[in-house]
């Protein structure tokens, strides 16, 4: 019978042929030949499409190992529809890099900023010729199916719930004919990257979910404009929420009425909705807005602090207060 150590040999020489036969597979060039070819990939192209039509054209020895490659590097939501000029002198990675950085459709960039609403967001896209007006808003509307399958933290979303809050604000570069649904799966994809899994594990340790975090990150984003003040407004809004005091977060009206405000009067505080948080106790029944990561990282690293009150002044400034008489002196004061 032969040895351990044979057997482990045998196994390892195998292995190596394995490895030798998928480097020449999928690294070496089809043919020597120069001469470019068009390809094209169409809108809704996956990457099992994308590598039957390599395969078909000439340019890739195996649609499989296409596939191991883009999984590998990890550009599998990478690829977008346009027009790409390739030869089968170019190695496998040549290809799927071609593919993922050199579209064949103009592309310009867009700047989704931190607080903004799916509402604001539309009617910028709109001003940017990429959209319909309310195109943007129909689609944030539902989650679809295929999302929810690349993206498992959307099934933990309640059942009315829309993508608000998770429209994560940065620059992008999108093409001139995405749709909306282009832009916000780009989007989503970008906050499951940003939104690490030590975040997750995090919030997961204190006993929350990703909804309540994002609801909480969305008031802090419109409420303050200082990490660290976030962190301490984050700590004061968790304990409130604990001992079932009102937020009395005046974004929240903001986000019913409408305004900017930094302050509202005492009958606007008594508007009628289930996202006035002076009215009702805890979080709102979702986000108001798309938080940037500062705040989603304050609403899960709050730093404790002896504070249950807090008010914004119009240049900025946060002002803290211990007790309710403090804060009617710092409303006084600051707020004329």
């Amino acid at each position: 019978m032969p040895s351990k150590a044979i057997i482990i040999g045998y196994l390892i020489f195998v292995l190596i042929v394995i490895l030798f036969y998928f480097n020449w597979q999928a690294m070496a060039p089809k043919v020597k030949d120069f001469s470019p070819q068009t390809l094209v990939i169409a809108k809704g192209d996956g990457v099992k499409d994308i590598a039957a039509k390599l395969k078909e054209a000439g340019l890739i020895k195996s649609d499989k190992s296409f596939q191991v490659i883009v999984f590998l590097i990890n550009a599998r939501n990478k690829f977008w529809p346009g027009n790409y000029s390739l030869s089968p002198n170019m190695d496998l990675l040549q290809i799927v890099r071609n593919l993922i950085s050199q579209p064949g459709l103009a592309q310009i960039n867009i700047t989704i900023i931190e607080g903004w609403t799916s509402a604001d967001i539309d009617v910028y896209l709109v001003a940017q010729g990429l959209i319909e007006k309310n195109d943007f808003l129909t689609a944030v509307k539902t989650v679809p199916a295929d999302l929810k399958e690349q993206y498992v933290w959307l099934n933990d979303l309640p059942a009315k719930a829309t993508l608000e809050g998770f429209l994560f604000p940065d620059t992008y570069k999108v093409y001139k004919d995405a749709t909306a649904k282009d832009i916000i799966a780009k989007m989503l994809d970008n906050f499951d990257h940003k939104i690490t899994p030590a975040l997750k594990t995090e919030i997961k340790n204190q006993k929350k979910n990703l909804f309540q975090v994002v609801t909480m990150a969305s008031l802090i984003e419109k409420e303050v404009k200082i990490d660290y003040d976030r962190q301490l407004v984050a700590d004061i809004f968790w304990r409130r929420i604990e001992v079932g005091m009102p937020l009395q977060s005046d974004a929240s009206l903001s986000y019913i009425l409408n305004d900017n405000k930094v302050s509202h009067t005492i009958a606007e505080t008594r508007t009628q909705s289930p996202y006035n948080t002076y009215l009702n106790r805890g979080l709102p029944p979702g986000p108001i807005d798309n938080p940037g990561l500062s705040s989603i990282e304050a609403a899960i690293n709050p730093i404790g602090n002896q504070y249950w009150f807090f008010l914004s002044t119009p240049d900025g400034k946060t002002i803290f207060s211990r007790t309710l008489e403090e804060q009617n002196k710092n409303k006084a004061l600051y707020l004329k």
